[in-house]
């Protein structure tokens, strides 16, 4: 080897550390918070129930990771919120669950998606889920007008119409504002056929 070629070997080497590690440093990293774009339009046959994203909320936080940043999350949140929504207007009540547990897994404060995850299971005849969704919200926001409304679904399509009728007249108190859906709602089909449900409706 020729005796430059050997003078010039320390410098080689720093130069090859110099360049690894900016390697490194450029690398783009990705983002934990940001979920896999494949999951939100993943079907399956399954039911939702006991799925991943019901683990991924048992499971321990890294230490190691970086604090999440509340904005970021929330903006989140929302999108699989609407993802959801635009699902579950197709029918697909199943994919539209995927997507309010997403919205729950980036934010769990926004009450409007239990409703709708409610909404979804009441579709699905899951009706044991739509009550324990219902039960969340209602440590979260216990006046929610809707949160009153879904119960009077929940309780007429499991045939518990006094029930109903009871959480019915709460949710217009608290200021439901559709009241159309007391006379066309399919849900509140089973109350509507009751002595009770005529006498008071005409009292609106």
């Amino acid at each position: 080897m020729p005796e430059s070629w050997k003078r010039a070997l320390p410098l080689l080497s720093v130069l090859m550390v110099v360049l690894t590690l900016a390697g490194d440093r450029l690398r783009p990293l990705s983002d934990p918070a940001d979920p896999d774009p494949d999951l939100a339009h993943h079907h399956d046959d399954h039911s939702p129930h006991g799925d991943a994203l019901d683990q991924a909320f048992s499971q321990a936080p890294d230490p190691g990771a970086l604090p999440a940043d509340p904005e970021k999350e929330r903006r989140m949140g929302i999108f699989h919120y609407n993802e959801g929504n635009q699902i579950l207007r197709k029918g697909d009540w199943k994919e539209a669950v995927r997507n309010y547990k997403m919205a729950l897994h980036h934010d769990q404060t926004l009450s409007a998606v239990y409703v709708n995850m409610s909404s979804a299971y009441l579709q699905g005849q899951q009706y044991e889920e739509a009550l324990k969704t219902l039960e969340v919200l209602k440590t979260l926001t216990p006046d929610h007008p809707n949160l009153y409304y879904n119960l009077a679904c929940y309780y007429s399509l499991t045939h518990q119409e006094t029930e109903s009728l009871a959480a019915l007249k709460r949710s217009l108190k608290l200021g439901y504002s559709v009241r159309g859906d007391v006379h066309t709602d399919s849900d509140l089909a089973n109350l509507r056929q009751t002595e009770e449900f005529k006498q008071w409706v005409k009292t609106l």
